[in-house]
């Protein structure tokens, strides 16, 4: 009997063990994370993992991160960084450094996902979902590329010069899925963004082209084309904000809605244009697709004093819309998530159990204990 009460005691011990094993994984919380210009982490964690010029981000995380070394690469291997919410002046990630690509992460509830005021770095591959603003830069020479952007309740990409560095210009925004934002581009006071092979689908507002700098009557020269613009509540709003308008202010064309042979795919285009009809089987409608914009703007540059107008865009025009979608944009990258759905942001819960570890851990206990039974009962006998 001792021996059979021996048995049975080892099994109580092999079965807290594996249901140790099996407690859910929670993702880690720091108060904020640093790598250094030297390539040093602040401070020091398992989740965040130094190999070269490559920083490897191994755990879902609650925590910022800033970086301040340039010519680095941050791989989020597929890892989640979740925000306090949108209402909390938080941001995802701060660029600090040029020359930095920021790859395969999941970005949800921060105030912005990625900040960026220097130059020359790479935002693919990555998924933002329920964001306030995604994308914000204040800097030149960005690839904004194959990231899925949805539910972000002011911009998903946003591009402005800002109040301290005077810059904004020759991004590229390409092949990005843009579902569901409040804005799913906003350009202000910047010129020579090029925004290529995009998918704008349901947002409220397609694109955001203008100025807020006193004294500055041009939306900006922009180029796009190869987009798709699929069922967009409206597709450009123009702010100003100049002090002491008139009624009534004409603004430049804003940029440039094709590349002098393709234009882009307007969901709405044969229901504006019934009569339109393809060219010689190029793809290309044979009426082109104005882009108008009237919209009422707000001065508070005067006295403090709120005044109240219309603005009016001057002519921009898609001389080569597209009869059918874009393809290329289409193709979705075999490292990206699926995009996910604004009211459900997408976020791999830091709390469910790794679920084959259940399962290794269920097996093992059944095996022992068949085992035990087998073997006590041959001790009775």
């Amino acid at each position: 009997m001792r021996k059979a009460f021996a048995l049975v005691l080892i099994l109580v011990i092999l079965i807290s063990s594996c249901i140790i094993a099996v407690q859910p994984v929670k993702a880690q919380s720091l108060a904020g994370i640093i790598i250094n210009a030297d390539g040093s982490v602040t401070p020091s964690s398992p989740a965040i993992q130094m190999a070269e010029n490559t920083c490897i981000i191994t755990a879902n995380l609650n925590s910022s991160i800033t970086v301040e070394r340039g010519n680095i690469v941050v791989d989020g291997a597929n890892h989640t960084l979740q925000g306090p919410g949108i209402s909390q002046n938080a941001i995802a990630i701060t660029l600090m450094a040029s020359n930095v690509t920021v790859e395969n992460l999941h970005v949800t509830g921060w105030k912005a996902g990625v900040y960026g005021a220097f130059n020359n770095n790479t935002i693919t591959n990555n998924v933002f979902a329920g964001n306030y603003q995604a994308v914000s830069i204040y800097a030149d020479n960005y690839v904004v590329s194959e990231n899925s952007i949805s539910g972000s309740s002011d911009a998903a990409i946003l591009i402005d010069t800002g109040a301290t560095r005077p810059q904004g210009d020759d991004n590229l925004i390409t092949q990005n899925q843009l579902t569901s934002n409040n804005w799913a581009l906003d350009i202000l006071n910047s010129n020579g963004t090029t925004i290529a092979q995009n998918n704008v689908t349901n947002n409220a507002v397609a694109l955001v082209l203008g100025t807020l700098s006193a004294n500055v009557n041009s939306a900006g020269f922009q180029l796009l084309y190869s987009n798709n613009f699929i069922n967009n509540t409206q597709i450009l709003y123009v702010p100003i904000g100049v002090p002491f308008m008139q009624d009534v202010v004409p603004l430049s064309p804003a940029g440039q809605w094709d590349y002098g042979s393709i234009g882009n795919y307007w969901s709405d285009y044969l229901s504006r244009y019934p009569n339109a009809t393809e060219i010689d089987h190029s793809g290309i409608g044979d009426t082109p697709y104005a882009i108008i914009d009237s919209t009422t703007y707000s001065d508070d540059y005067a006295n403090g004093t709120a005044i109240t107008g219309t603005a009016i865009l001057g002519t921009a025009i898609d001389r080569y819309p597209l009869m059918v979608p874009f393809s290329a944009s289409t193709v979705t990258n075999p490292k990206q998530a699926s995009s996910p759905s604004p009211s459900s942001p997408h976020s791999p819960s830091p709390t469910i159990p790794e679920f084959p570890s259940v399962i290794i851990g269920i097996a093992i206990v059944m095996t022992v204990t068949a085992a035990l039974m087998v073997y006590i009962k041959k001790l009775k006998k």
